[in-house]
């Protein structure tokens, strides 16, 4: 016998903050849909880099690429211009698989702190993490999540 957990945020509200241990955690909230936690390795996993509410797994990892995921560095723009320059052929496949390893592109544009756009985005080579949040999380890793009623 399963039991269905009550839902930490309803389609009435929205995910306006949380923070873990009294430490900001960046968040991103689409509207509607369950609460995720996203995780990186740094070592091992457990490092929160995000909660984001989406729709679906899908949705909340595309959100993770594009507003939460550190930028690629500007070798990693001219690794994908020499590797595009290449001819098609095993070179350029192996090229290919080792920047989609370390490297992504981002569906949109983000700005950075430094007011420049970042289009690439760096992986964690070790992997990152998402999962539906529980309630067990929360407490464990005391996170405090500011929801707010919408108007």
């Amino acid at each position: 016998m399963t039991t269905k957990q009550p839902a930490l945020i309803t389609d009435s509200q929205s995910l306006v903050s949380a923070s873990i241990r009294g430490h900001s955690v960046p968040t991103y909230d689409d509207g509607f849909g369950r609460l995720y936690v996203w995780q990186t390795t740094c070592g091992n996993f457990g490092m929160v880099g995000g909660i984001v509410r989406a729709q679906s797994w899908e949705d909340a990892y595309s959100i993770c690429e594009d507003e939460f995921f550190p930028a690629g560095d500007e070798d990693a723009a001219a690794d994908y211009a020499k590797m595009e320059a290449l001819p098609d052929g095993e070179e350029k496949n192996h090229a290919q698989a080792c920047w989609d390893e370390a490297y992504g592109h981002r569906g949109n544009g983000r700005k950075m702190a430094d007011g420049s756009m970042s289009y690439i985005y760096a992986k964690d080579l070790n992997g990152d993490r998402l999962d539906a949040l529980t309630p067990g999380m929360i407490a464990e890793w005391e996170i405090v999540l500011e929801i707010a009623e919408n108007e």
